[in-house]
């Protein structure tokens, strides 16, 4: 889309301008109004999504980081869930989405992140002395 190509990301109404955009004719919107057209879409849809997403920082909840910190303590799961009110299960779950929506497919993967992003201090691993 060339009239989009000069604007950039992030920019505010200020940097875009104040001037109305134009009007979409009768033809091009028709054009949209197929399968093709849809597909067009569809991508241009997903194409503003992945700009959206590159620039969001996704951080744990003050909840979430409880529960990140339990887990780098090895806090059993159903203390963890009876703190919450909520079954063993419901727990596992509730950790399970915190991992998909914070990026990190499993528990090693959450943990690494959220001492990368500095979110929680890296876990006592052993205590130096050999």
């Amino acid at each position: 889309m060339p009239e989009v190509e000069g604007i950039v990301s992030g920019a505010g109404a200020a940097e875009i301008g104040s001037t109305s955009p134009p009007v979409l004719r009768y033809e091009l919107f028709a054009e949209l109004l197929n399968s093709q057209g849809v597909a067009r879409l569809g991508d241009a849809a997903g194409a503003v999504a992945r700009c959206c997403e590159s620039q969001v920082q996704v951080v744990p909840t003050a909840q979430e980081l409880e529960w990140l910190l339990s887990v780098v303590a090895q806090e059993p799961v159903d203390v963890l869930a009876k703190r919450n009110d909520t079954s063993t299960r419901g727990m596992y779950r509730r950790i399970e989405k915190m991992w998909e929506r914070l990026g990190a497919a499993n528990q090693v993967q959450g943990v690494a992140l959220a001492v990368q992003q500095g979110w929680i201090a890296p876990p006592p691993w052993g205590d130096g002395e050999d």
